[in-house]
């Protein structure tokens, strides 16, 4: 895609990520929409993609807020469950420790590049995602269903007009057919399921073309990640978020019959640069470094690169012009401060917990007021620093 082109959107807002602490992109959303710079186009991943869906479900941040609060969406967050004793023996949860401890060490590795090298069978890898995830979904089948019922739709044709498009990104295990036979080795492909109005413009239906975008990934780890992004237009919010949230050793792979095995959207969990080119302005948010220890080795052992190099590029990225049109600062690409996100929302999110004896990771879920508290304090934290930052750049 060109970059001079005419852009489909003139706002873009980046969900990247957020884990247990969604909450503070629907507030960072909200002061959007009350300062008149609502997005026109969400780009969500992983946790992010559920933000992105929330949007899409009542993009009236009185009704978001609601839905933000409500007992339903409660249930669905603590329907994400750590794996029982029971479903996990002894054998498997050393496994799971060992595996951690040996990408730690490959990490290291980087000068004669055995981290990369390490690459299984398509077979083989997919058995260590499902076995050793940590988390699990209940009545995963139906997750999302009694979401449905915020739907804006409901409320009439005129909230269809104030809602965002929504694209989400996400990623699958990819086997290259040649003369009928599968390649043993494995490569990892992202995904981006479009909107469908993006395949309906002329200038842009061209660059949604299967082979004709370039996943960012493929460059720092063009032996394991498919050079061309997959691109969906028909696509269905409840299997394409599971997907964008697969990533690894959280949730296990889910499969998608068109696409095969899907797995989360931290092989680009920040697009910057599809961002800027669907938007002439872009609010994306700064992040902060990935944890060397479980973070880091996790994504580079599955995906093959350094999240934190591809996170460089990411902060340093320069848009290769502004549009002609361009006459103010609401024409470019605005990193809102959410770094410190961890710190700042600490206690204010999911709870994770080493528990010793049983040797699993556990999630302790809040009880229901607890977690409208949690919510808004996300709410507020993204509504703020947001607002903060429209003022000071006089948007």
């Amino acid at each position: 895609m060109n970059n001079e082109q005419v852009k489909p959107y003139e706002r873009v807002q980046l969900f990247s990520g957020g884990g247990s602490r969604f909450g503070y992109y629907l507030g960072s959303y909200a002061a959007l929409v009350s300062h008149d710079l609502a997005p026109d186009i969400i780009v969500g991943t992983c946790g992010g993609s559920l933000s992105a869906y929330l949007v899409q479900l009542a993009p009236d941040p009185k009704d978001l807020q609601a839905l933000m609060c409500s007992r339903e969406l409660y249930r669905v967050i603590t329907a994400i469950r750590h794996v029982a004793p029971d479903e996990a023996n002894k054998r498997l949860k050393l496994r799971y420790m060992t595996h951690a401890l040996k990408r730690w060490r490959l990490s290291k590795q980087r000068d004669n590049g055995q981290g990369q090298r390490q690459a299984d069978s398509y077979e083989r890898l997919l058995n260590e995602l499902q076995q050793l995830a940590m988390f699990r979904i209940d009545n995963e089948q139906y997750w999302l269903d009694e979401l449905s019922r915020f739907a804006a739709s409901d409320n009439g044709s005129a909230a269809d007009k104030t809602t965002p498009e929504i694209a989400i990104i996400a990623s699958r295990l990819y086997q290259a057919s040649t003369d009928g036979l599968y390649n043993e080795k494995t490569t990892l492909q992202e995904l981006l399921f479009a909107p469908p109005c993006l395949a309906n413009l002329p200038n842009f239906a061209s660059g949604l073309a299967d082979g004709q975008m370039t996943s960012p990934a493929h460059t720092f780890a063009n032996g394991r990640i498919h050079s061309s992004v997959k691109v969906q237009t028909q696509w269905d919010f409840a299997p394409v978020i599971r997907a964008s949230m697969a990533d690894m050793y959280y949730l296990p792979p889910t499969h998608i019959t068109e696409l095969g095995w899907c797995l989360g959207g931290v092989i680009n969990l920040t697009p910057i640069e599809l961002a800027c080119q669907l938007g002439d302005s872009v609010f994306a948010e700064t992040k902060a470094g990935y944890d060397p220890w479980l973070a880091a080795p996790a994504i580079q052992r599955v995906f093959g690169f350094d999240p934190n190099e591809r996170l460089a590029v990411v902060h340093g990225y320069q848009p290769m012009r502004k549009p002609s049109h361009a006459t103010s600062n609401h024409h470019q690409l605005h990193w809102l401060p959410f770094a410190d996100n961890e710190q700042q929302l600490r206690g204010q999110n999911v709870q994770k917990r080493f528990n010793l004896k049983q040797m699993t990771v556990e999630l302790i879920h809040s009880d229901y007021d607890s977690f409208v508290q949690q919510m808004q304090a996300q709410w507020q934290y993204g509504y703020q620093r947001t607002a903060s930052y429209i003022q000071q750049h006089k948007l």
